[in-house]
């Protein structure tokens, strides 16, 4: 009898270990997803993968949301490159924060960063950061300053193959206070209580943009510190919140720096709406500039 036993403790040993094997692994990977969920949950932002993340080196896209933007616009956008199969991001802007609250952004930002680094994964697979309005403009400046910065805790943690700017940026200032005021008053739905923002924004905002550091320079550091890789500008004439002339300031910026320019001004279109009312343009930019920063990543892998 106690040989029997023995014999079989044997044989149950290593397969009792295997299947608790089994189910710790399934434990820690469900784990490891409901963390990460809970890590975009907390920031309103949507991760949409097209392939294996564990073997995947395409690009990553992290798409920047406008104030206010709503996940399903943003989700047109974040298709052109899902359908290239391209790993996607998206997240909105808050005007409140954008505005009145940067240190707020700057901490959004991070935790987003966090995210684009857990997203790339055990391979360094290239992002492209694609920026709506200030809102997205403002998330792009805090990232760039945290993966730029010698000594930061995100130093180096992503590789930017290419930026994309669309209605942006613009010199916050006194001059843009009504265009500030009415973006965030439209998020209220309530008549009375836009009335009374619409004061209130008349007696906060002013000092604000005039003594917060981070708005004043905002402009002038991006301005000085491109992340080096090619950029596409996409912007109008006709645009109420960001005039045509801010934005070519900072191309020519940029320029003088040595980096790689696309650019495409349409003389009539609206704020964020050139998708909308030219597609076959908008996409063709947007697909050759793509292609371009793909084309420099397999050029250099070759030297």
């Amino acid at each position: 009898m106690t040989l029997v036993f023995l014999r079989a403790r044997k044989c149950f040993t290593p397969c009792h270990t295997f299947r608790q094997f089994l189910l710790l692994h399934h434990r820690r990977t469900m784990s490891e997803s409901a963390d990460f969920q809970a890590k975009c949950k907390k920031i309103g932002a949507v991760v949409t993968r097209t392939g294996s993340d564990s073997e995947s080196t395409s690009p990553i896209v992290a798409l920047l949301g406008w104030n206010s933007a709503q996940d399903q616009h943003l989700a047109k956008y974040s298709e052109i490159f899902e359908q290239k199969g391209f790993d996607t991001v998206r997240i909105p802007a808050d005007p409140f924060n954008t505005f009145l609250r940067p240190n707020s952004v700057k901490k959004i930002s991070l935790k987003l960063l966090d995210i684009l680094v857990e997203m790339k994964s055990k391979h360094d697979r290239p992002f492209i950061l694609y920026s709506f309005s200030m809102g997205g403009f403002m998330v792009y400046h805090f990232i760039n300053q945290a993966i730029s910065t010698p000594g930061k805790q995100h130093f180096n943690s992503l590789h930017v193959i290419g930026c994309i700017f669309d209605s942006c940026p613009h010199f916050p200032g006194m001059q843009s206070l009504k265009g500030i005021q009415s973006t965030i008053v439209e998020t209220i739905p309530n008549p009375l209580f836009k009335v009374a923002m619409w004061v209130g924004l008349s007696v906060v905002a002013p000092p604000v943009f005039l003594f917060n550091p981070t708005l004043k320079q905002l402009i002038s550091v991006a301005m000085a510190s491109p992340l080096g890789c090619p950029e596409l500008f996409l912007f109008c004439n006709t645009d109420r919140l960001v005039p045509e002339k801010d934005v070519q300031i900072f191309i020519n910026a940029h320029k003088k720096k040595g980096i790689k320019l696309f650019s495409k001004c349409w003389e009539v279109s609206g704020h964020v709406q050139h998708y909308k009312n030219y597609p076959e343009e908008y996409l063709r930019e947007v697909n050759t500039f793509t292609a371009y920063c793909l084309k420099q990543i397999s050029t250099a892998s070759k030297l």
